[in-house]
């Protein structure tokens, strides 16, 4: 009986093996087939060029160039080296905003109007943006002054709008741009201020944005410098910009001290 009982739980074990393998497979099998189409109606919901959701804030903030850790821009004119990194930062920015490359790259547009670009039922894409010829930006373009005034005293400083997509600014106006100190008794201290292009205006034909899928070259069109003209040996800039939705206006604050 003992030998007997044994050969049969031999025979049993490898089948409750396989029975048991052979369970699992199909469960996880099960598992992955059921992840697999739940993501794939997820992704059917999304659009590969724009996204569902977007961490950005209806009205877009501002940045500058030269850009610092602190957003001040401090230095000697004597200190040359200081100044220069300046310019160094400037050059390689405005680089893709050299005529040449803007209508290679970009369209030209009818200013005073949306850039509106709509599917109407077939995928436009890709979308085009509109150009920003270094030139517009006067005696800041870095052509015939190529120390950007830095030399002498009187810095530009690059203001540009982040970009958020299918924003439109102004209402159709054209926004601009606003510079004053930051202090009413540092409004001497600034002294006369150049903006360029003039008032500081964002044609509205820069917008709206479409994505970096969709909008094929978009290199930070709303630009801007603003020139301002400090005490000689030195310019120190501070809570550069502050945005104020109700007028979709942001304002530049400037002021000095002696270093």
């Amino acid at each position: 009986m003992d030998g007997h009982l044994s050969g049969g739980l031999e025979l049993c074990f490898p089948f409750l093996y396989a029975l048991i393998l052979l369970f699992y497979l199909i469960f996880y099998g099960f598992l992955t087939a059921l992840f697999t189409l739940t993501m794939w109606v997820m992704l059917q919901t999304v659009d590969p060029n724009i996204p569902k959701y977007q961490d950005r804030l209806s009205v877009p903030g501002m940045m500058i160039r030269p850009k610092t850790d602190a957003l001040e821009i401090t230095y000697n004119v004597s200190n040359t080296e200081v100044w220069e990194s300046y310019v160094k930062m400037l050059n390689n920015f405005l680089g893709a905003y050299n005529n040449s490359k803007q209508v290679a790259a970009n369209e030209f547009c009818r200013p005073g109007q949306y850039n509106e670009q709509p599917d109407n039922g077939v995928l436009n894409i890709p979308k085009r943006a509109c150009q920003f010829n270094r030139t517009m930006l006067g005696d800041c373009s870095g052509l015939n002054d190529t120390s950007y005034g830095y030399r002498d005293g009187r810095p530009c400083v690059l203001v540009k709008m982040n970009r958020v997509i299918n924003f439109y600014a102004g209402a159709n106006k054209t926004m601009n741009i606003s510079c004053f100190p930051k202090k009413e008794e540092d409004a001497q201290k600034l002294g006369e201020m150049a903006m360029f292009p003039a008032n500081g205006n964002i044609d509205l034909m820069y917008f709206p944005y479409y994505g970096k899928k969709v909008q094929v070259s978009n290199m930070q069109t709303t630009d801007h410098l603003l020139q301002c003209s400090l005490s000689p040996a030195t310019c120190t800039m501070e809570d550069l910009l502050i945005a104020t939705p109700e007028a979709l206006q942001v304002a530049s604050y400037y002021w000095s001290k002696d270093i």
